[in-house]
């Protein structure tokens, strides 16, 4: 099936790379929003803009995959609502060399990297980033628009609700509940459950400041 993504950053060129090199999938072109639109050849491929995108690659024999960063979690949710309504099939990147089980639910327009584990009746909604080595114990859901990064651990049992951030190597101990736009810092454990737009460091992990006014935002 041939696949247009939306984005031409260099995260856009390692979705390519993903997707061609572990799925069925052939990408044949990028598009980007009008106003942002700086070139007419990205990979030795087409990018058009996106409010005339269907033009060039027809919904019917085209599916699409929006390659979103995290640099703005609001963005993350925001570019990827805009893409919906399009019509298009949404594709997601599912490692073949991830443990996935059959149990599992997965929405669209995720990304699940090598080496990700996800036991038994994990849930994973739509515009989710897994990213290597992380584990997801049973019975826990992902919410939309969420960010886990490589070597993360999610206990079982856990809800991570919206447009939230786990970094590298974090911890989040099973039967918790952590709040829209919950940020976890690298290498720290979460302990308990979670305030709206807070930022979470340290073992045991502490509130260190709130992002409500602009979301969560990775320098």
């Amino acid at each position: 099936m041939n696949l247009v993504i939306y984005g031409d950053s260099n995260y856009a060129e390692l979705i390519k790379y993903y997707f061609e090199s572990d799925s069925n999938y052939k990408v044949v072109g990028f598009c980007v929003d009008r106003a942002y639109k700086t070139r007419d050849e990205f990979c030795n491929l087409p990018v058009v803009s996106f409010e005339e995108v269907e033009n060039y690659f027809p919904i019917e024999t085209h599916h699409i995959f929006a390659a979103i960063g995290y640099k703005s979690m609001r963005a993350r949710r925001m570019l990827f609502e805009k893409m919906s309504l399009k019509k298009y099939t949404i594709a997601s990147y599912i490692s073949s060399r991830a443990i996935i089980d059959d149990s599992n639910e997965i929405g669209h327009n995720c990304t699940i990297l090598p080496g990700a584990i996800l036991e038994p009746f994990v849930k994973i909604d739509s515009n989710c980033f897994i990213n290597t080595g992380v584990v997801i114990c049973h019975h826990s859901k992902i919410q939309a628009h969420c960010f886990l990064a490589a070597g993360s651990l999610v206990g079982g049992y856990v809800v991570i609700e919206e447009c939230s951030f786990v970094g590298f190597r974090a911890t989040v101990i099973q039967q918790l509940q952590l709040a829209p736009e919950t940020l976890i810092a690298a290498n720290s454990t979460l302990l308990k459950n979670t305030e709206e737009s807070t930022m979470y460091a340290g073992t045991p992990a502490k509130a260190i400041k709130t992002h409500l006014e602009r979301g969560i935002e990775i320098i």
